[in-house]
């Protein structure tokens, strides 16, 4: 069982601030300069130099494309580390959440203007690509601008802002571009092809589950390479190998036993619902896999299967 686990586009044009205004605004003309350049570079890039990149690497281009996206408020000035802010604040970003599937790249400002304002301000200006997400208040504020996911590439792209005065009438400011990309699976982490039968059952998180079916083995070749086939393209989760703090699976799910025979040895596992609403793939001797499953992945199984079960 996996010990609760954890984990993230082309990049989109048209989501890069005019930098004639931001340059009108900041006063800093010469930095915003070339991160908008860069960006605009990232944004219009061809088709075929996009699909040449890796996934990390287009997290990289992405998230160069939302640093460039903060609109300056009028005044700022570019720092090349955190103010010294009484608690640290500043010092590290705000939502990271630390997997190898994370780029984050930052930018430190000082405007003048009291934090709130300054919040507010981005809000009304940056442009409307982007949705509100998170926001926190306290000593320092904090808000996240996002943009879709593009799917099998970047999980997450968001732009988090995070402000706190360091007296005077003046705000520090910390962007944080985020973008999160998502991982191939190595065939070591696949069911293998020598799988020549499933073994499909019903567990539950109580000692005993009430009117629980019995395990069913499937040898049919074609059912179970089917069933293979949904498993292995369950991508990699963005949780995968971190302590976060979310619940354990409740209620039912199955159990998936991928076996070189109906009696053979066993080649590879996976649990649906598990920790964070994912699935745990155990194929690997040296690791267990947090998948990200669909909503209805269950139902998928055991529509193949055919078999008429109720989970939940």
């Amino acid at each position: 069982m996996l010990s609760v686990m954890r984990a993230i586009h082309p990049v989109i044009a048209g989501a890069v601030i005019t930098v004639a205004a931001a340059i009108a605004l900041a006063g800093c003309g010469t930095v915003h300069t070339s991160a908008a350049g860069a960006a605009h570079a990232a944004a219009t890039g061809s088709t075929a130099s996009s699909a040449a990149q890796t996934p990390k690497q287009r997290a990289e281009a992405d998230a160069a494309m939302l640093l460039a996206s903060f609109v300056l408020p009028p005044g700022a000035v570019r720092l090349a580390k955190p103010p010294d802010v009484p608690g640290g604040y500043l010092k590290t970003p705000i939502t990271f959440l630390g997997d190898a599937y994370q780029v984050d790249s930052t930018t430190f400002w000082e405007a003048p203007g009291n934090p709130h304002t300054l919040l507010n301000w981005e809000i009304s200006h940056i442009s409307h690509r982007f949705s509100l997400g998170d926001a926190d208040f306290g000593v320092a504020w904090d808000r996240s601008f996002e943009l879709p996911q593009i799917p099998g590439v970047l999980t997450s792209r968001d732009l988090v802002v995070e402000v706190v005065s360091v007296g005077n009438g003046r705000t520090g400011i910390r962007v944080d571009a985020q973008v999160g990309w998502q991982p191939p699976r190595p065939a070591s982490d696949k069911v293998p092809l020598a799988a020549h039968a499933v073994t499909i059952a019903e567990e539950t998180s109580m000692e005993t589950g009430p009117g629980m079916p019995n395990p069913v083995t499937i040898t049919d070749p074609r059912l179970v390479g089917r069933l293979a086939a949904l498993v292995n393209a369950l991508p990699i989760s963005p949780l995968n190998g971190i302590a976060v703090s979310c619940p354990p699976g409740i209620g039912s799910w199955l159990s998936l036993t991928f076996r070189v025979s109906a009696a053979g040895r066993v080649l590879a596992t996976v649990k649906t619902d598990q920790a964070c609403a994912g699935a745990v793939f155990s194929g690997n001797p040296n690791q267990d896999l947090a998948l990200t499953q669909t909503s209805y992945f269950d139902q998928q199984i055991l529509r193949i299967a055919g078999l008429p079960w109720k989970i939940g």
